[in-house]
């Protein structure tokens, strides 16, 4: 029923330019297989340095948790110099530092920043607390941009008594900027 044809099916392998490249892609392959040993010899060694090192970080561990078991006495005398009473000028001194620390900082710096207009540049700020003055100065776009930033300081709360202390014109730049100098009064 079925015809029997008689089929002749050629094997041959064509002729690719795999023949013609067959050197130079051995030499690539050779080239890349070079590349990986050099890079696997540098892992390796930063491998066995980093061992090194948490060998060393480890031993010096050890060699402090030894030494401070070992250190009570030295604390302990630390601590009874610390003790020591001080002179009236030190106590003044120490006293001057303390209040400097414990000035409220924060206050007078959140009460400038809540007032930020994108036509002044604040250049230097210059806090005194023994007086609770403060000395603003920058630059601004125009002379009415300075003096609704001056009159919108006056409005802070935690501000007072602020006031334009000196102004100029810079004459010389293009944009003719003016520079000021405000000054203040908060409690610090």
């Amino acid at each position: 029923m079925w015809l029997d044809p008689d089929y002749q099916l050629e094997f041959s392998r064509p002729a690719f330019a795999w023949r013609r490249l067959r050197w130079p892609g051995g030499l690539v392959m050779l080239g890349l297989a070079a590349l990986v040993a050099v890079e696997y010899n540098r892992v390796v060694d930063q491998q066995s340095q980093l061992q090194i090192l948490v060998e060393r970080q480890q031993q010096l561990v050890a060699l402090g948790a030894n030494q401070v078991q070992s250190a009570p006495a030295p604390l302990q005398v630390v601590a009874k110099q610390a003790a020591v009473k001080l002179s009236q000028p030190q106590q003044k001194a120490a006293e001057k530092i303390v209040q400097q620390l414990n000035v409220r900082w924060f206050d007078l710096l959140q009460a400038l920043e809540s007032q930020q207009v994108p036509e002044i540049a604040l250049l230097q700020l210059l806090p005194d607390a023994n007086r609770g003055q403060f000395v603003l100065s920058g630059e601004a776009k125009s002379y009415q941009a300075l003096l609704k930033y001056v009159s919108q300081l006056q409005t802070v709360e935690a501000l007072d008594q602020v006031h334009l202390q000196k102004h100029q014109v810079n004459e010389s730049h293009p944009q003719r900027p003016v520079s000021f100098e405000i000054q203040g009064g908060w409690q610090p």
